[in-house]
């Protein structure tokens, strides 16, 4: 987290590890309410990372739209960091563009409509490696791999350009020594 962040969000982030996950019943109110599913972070631990995140990143195919739903749940524009922010949590609307294309498939998990493992999964490593920068989402690709588990059979679910790629992140995690 930046040092942006304030103590409010790093109770967000904390409550998806929590009995109370608030940043879950969040999640679950957006995306009731714009129809738009989760991925980034949120979406990553509902398909079985259990990792932190201080925002919830919503799929938006009419970003306009989705926009002026957030608005009217009372979601405000934060300008310098160009981001709603609703209850405190700041709220990212990825383009279609941006994720590489519209999901094949939209699940609800915990009441949350996510995008699919595939599909999140295609996301995360087309961005993990076009992009340096986003060193987090291969690291949500490796720990997906760990933690679902994923295995080689799960290539074939990924565009032939992927396949690659996804394999010698398999081949790495399980390769790699494991930690006590």
């Amino acid at each position: 987290m930046t040092s942006r962040v304030p103590a409010l969000l790093d109770r967000w982030a904390m409550s998806l590890l929590s009995d109370d996950p608030r940043l879950l019943i969040l999640a679950r109110q957006v995306t009731a309410a714009t129809g738009a599913p989760v991925v980034g972070g949120i979406a990553v631990f509902l398909h079985g990372y259990r990792r932190t995140t201080a925002d919830i990143d919503l799929l938006a195919a009419a970003p306009r739209e989705t926009a002026a739903v957030l608005e009217k749940l009372g979601a405000t524009w934060d300008e310098q960091h160009r981001e709603h922010v609703l209850d405190g949590v700041p709220i990212h609307l990825v383009t279609l563009d941006q994720a590489g294309g519209p999901p094949q498939e939209i699940v609800r998990i915990q009441g949350v409509a996510a995008v699919s493992l595939r599909d999140l999964v295609r996301q995360k490593l087309r961005t993990g490696l076009d992009r340096p920068d986003r060193a987090q989402d291969l690291a949500d690709v490796v720990e997906l791999i760990r933690h679902v588990p994923l295995d080689k059979r799960f290539a074939s679910r990924l565009p032939k350009t992927l396949r690659v790629p996804f394999k010698k992140l398999v081949d790495a995690v399980r390769d790699a020594p494991r930690s006590e």
